[in-house]
């Protein structure tokens, strides 16, 4: 009969790092959002610009943070499930 799980402390680091990657990615959406609003530049490319910076582009990295955090919290779960199993 085979097993199956995982190493619950390199499961556990995973959704740590998961996490601190979706952490880096808000900071740095938060960082280049106030670089922008703070950039004096003036025109039709520096409006075409913001317009898709705020209406996509910091979306996209938002969406991409919360894959991540999601992701953290399954690993985190799967690692709780794993110790639970183990026990038994």
């Amino acid at each position: 009969m085979a097993m199956w799980g995982a190493d619950v402390t390199q499961l556990k680091a995973l959704g740590s790092k998961l996490l601190a990657g979706s952490q880096e990615i808000d900071n740095q959406r938060s960082l280049l959002t106030k670089a922008l609003a703070s950039t004096e530049w003036m025109g039709p490319d520096a409006t075409k610009f913001r317009n898709e910076w705020n209406g996509e582009h910091a979306a996209n990295l938002t969406r991409a943070a919360q894959a991540l955090q999601q992701a953290s919290q399954q690993a985190s779960r799967n690692a709780a499930d794993q110790e639970s199993a183990s026990a038994q």
